[in-house]
């Protein structure tokens, strides 16, 4: 089932973070404070969304989210932030995060909804195009 978080799903939600930073490959160290408030500013900030794939009352995916002004229109977009589902639990539930997440961006009042995948050639953009997304930019990150 997908739900919105609620503050018990804090640690696991931290767990879930971890998962993606390691398999994000970023250059620079996990720190559980930074995800901490991201995860508060979920739950606490209209603007913000924090939705977990909840499997027998444990989250196995998450989707943090956040809505706002695009700096080159005068639209709303909303701006996936982390998107992780332990590789276990994927399949149909990725789909489902996807549908939750453009009814809260819709609900926000946001023109575009925006994904990314890890990776040079991310296996969730299949998934992407499938669900009705197309390729706008790669995001290039380079430690200085």
């Amino acid at each position: 089932m997908i739900r919105a978080a609620v503050q018990s799903d804090k640690l696991r939600v931290l767990m879930l973070a971890r998962a993606f930073h390691s398999a994000a490959g970023l250059p620079f160290p996990f720190s559980a404070a930074h995800a901490d408030a991201i995860f508060r500013a979920s739950l606490e900030q209209e603007d913000r969304l924090c939705l977990v794939l909840d499997v027998d009352g444990l989250a196995q995916g998450v989707l943090v989210a956040e809505a706002g002004p695009h700096p080159f229109g005068p639209f709303k977009m909303a701006t996936e932030l982390m998107w992780w589902i332990e590789p276990a639990y994927r399949g149909r539930a990725a789909r489902q995060m996807i549908t939750e997440y453009e009814t809260w961006a819709k609900g926000r009042g946001c023109l575009f909804a925006h994904l990314t995948g890890l990776g040079e050639d991310p296996a969730a953009g299949r998934l992407y195009q499938r669900s009705g997304y197309s390729a706008a930019e790669r995001h290039f990150m380079k430690l200085l």
